[in-house]
């Protein structure tokens, strides 16, 4: 007798669920994001390790405003500001940027968080802001850059937070998994021998179960992402030159991210999301044989939450 009961309970924990956004008219949501990024900088003529702290923070807003078929809903999101926050130094104190964007868009969004369509309806005056590391104009910084802006977890709005987690098509039960591209990067191709392209990055979205946080219960999905490649060796190979003719002998890209997502076990709108990541960053040149002329160190955190 209590076989059976056990069987029955596993069964019952065990039976899949279809994770999907459900959407109601008029339904008003607001969200603040944080994010902080804390940045250690070395170049070959240091011994130490110089650090600084950047950081984005953002509210944003979403109204349903029309309910088409299969659950698909039209909405309004709105992101007023932006603030960049440069952390406090040895010599000044923190700064915080407010920058006015006044994003304004309708939207088309799918019962899985993946948006259809989008029409911009900023006003002229509105502007775009991002933070991004130590600024680099060639190939190797566009590189650069997205580890920041994937150990930030901030970009275009689809890339962020604020639409996701991305949902499964098919019911999940504890442990399945899904994938959603996250970014671009270059990376070695499988079953070659040296060859690099630039490939997608994804992210690995795994279903924990419904669980109980803050005094409710809800159903928990995570996320990782994992990038360990030589954007040095796609460089050199899209100039077709040897590293001892383009000087560029290594450029380590190194990242580790997980995101923590709490949704509604009824609606599956997102109710929390903690994310958190560590990279780096190693540039080396066939010129300084010592190691590496610059290293950066990376570990980010950024939270999404509801506003009262």
């Amino acid at each position: 007798m209590i076989t059976a009961a056990l069987l029955t309970f596993t069964v019952a924990v065990q039976e899949p669920v279809q994770l999907q956004r459900v959407f109601s008219l008029g339904e008003k949501s607001s969200y603040a994001v944080r994010s902080t990024l804390q940045v250690q900088t070395k170049s070959f003529q240091m011994t130490e390790f110089i650090p600084f702290d950047i950081g984005l923070e953002y509210d944003f807003s979403t109204e349903v405003t029309k309910m088409k078929a299969d659950g698909i809903a039209e909405l309004r999101y709105k992101r007023p500001t932006m603030t960049q926050v440069d952390g406090e130094t040895f010599d000044r104190p923190e700064r915080r940027h407010v920058e006015k964007v006044n994003l304004d868009s309708l939207m088309t969004v799918s019962p899985i968080n993946e948006i259809l369509s989008s029409k911009d309806q900023t006003k002229k005056d509105g502007k775009w802001m991002t933070v991004s590391g130590p600024p680099r104009q060639d190939i190797l910084g566009s590189f650069t850059q997205e580890i920041y802006r994937l150990a930030l977890f901030v970009g275009s709005i689809d890339s962020s937070l604020d639409f996701n987690p991305k949902l499964p098509f098919e019911p999940v039960k504890p442990g399945d998994t899904w994938k959603r591209t996250a970014g671009f990067s270059p990376q070695q191709v499988k079953g070659t021998e040296g060859k690099s392209a630039v490939q997608r990055l994804d992210y690995t979205y795994e279903y924990k179960g419904t669980m109980e946080a803050a005094g409710r219960k809800i159903h928990r999905v995570s996320a990782t992402l994992a990038l360990d490649t030589d954007a040095g060796a796609y460089i050199n190979q899209l100039l077709r030159r040897p590293a001892s003719e383009t000087g560029l002998k290594e450029a380590k890209l190194q990242l580790r991210a997980t995101i923590d997502y709490d949704l509604d076990l009824k609606t599956c709108k997102t109710l929390k999301a903690v994310a958190n990541s560590e990279g780096s960053v190693a540039i080396s040149v066939t010129s300084v044989p010592q190691g590496p002329v610059v290293e950066e160190r990376l570990k980010g955190t950024t939270t999404l939450t509801p506003k009262k």
